[in-house]
């Protein structure tokens, strides 16, 4: 199941103002714009960093502008990278991301989601793969693949704190707290 929300487009094209990106120094000043539109959006809002436009970026930009800007505002808001088809600026957003520890979704082509960034153990890329496949999850859903609840339950909460998929807040049958996981990408 797919799920209906609210878009922010970030144009990075735009931010700025030209298709070059380079150094500390701007990327920060870059972030602090991109931070105090991002703080006016509501929880759960899917955010579009566009890189159409974009030709040319170092790590250090794309660490100070967009990294940071991810975690500022994870798990709040979700975070997705668009026409990022430049080889090397995917390569240096992924150094960026790396260095860092995180992880950011990008949209390809054929609107399939990719990770990028650190690398994923095997027990997070197909538990991923499993959301993305399912679109809704519950932690019970791990049962039938001989899955603990409580192992389930910290995959699934250790994907949505690194931006990787949405967590919405419900009950169970049996009166608890029960969270469902959507895919984001």
């Amino acid at each position: 199941m797919k799920r209906k929300r609210t878009e922010y487009r970030v144009s990075l094209s735009q931010q700025v103002g030209g298709k070059d990106a380079w150094g500390t120094e701007f990327g920060a000043q870059t972030y602090g714009r991109i931070n105090v539109d991002l703080l006016s959006v509501g929880q759960g809002t899917l955010v579009l960093i566009d890189y159409d436009g974009l030709e040319r970026s170092d790590v250090s930009f794309q660490r100070e502008a967009v990294v940071e800007s991810l975690r500022k505002h994870r798990p709040r808001l979700l975070f997705v990278a668009l026409n990022l088809v430049d080889p090397d600026v995917q390569e240096n957003l992924s150094l960026a991301l790396e260095r860092r520890g995180e992880w950011l979704l990008a949209r390809r082509e054929d609107h399939q989601p990719s990770v990028i960034g650190k690398r994923l153990t095997p027990e997070q890329q197909t538990t991923l793969e499993r959301v993305w496949a399912g679109g809704e999850l519950v932690s019970s859903d791990f049962g039938e693949d001989n899955v603990k609840l409580s192992t389930a339950s910290s995959r699934l909460a250790w994907l949505w704190k690194a931006g990787l998929i949405e967590r919405v807040e419900g009950t169970a049958a049996t009166g608890g707290r029960e969270h469902r996981y959507y895919p984001i990408g």
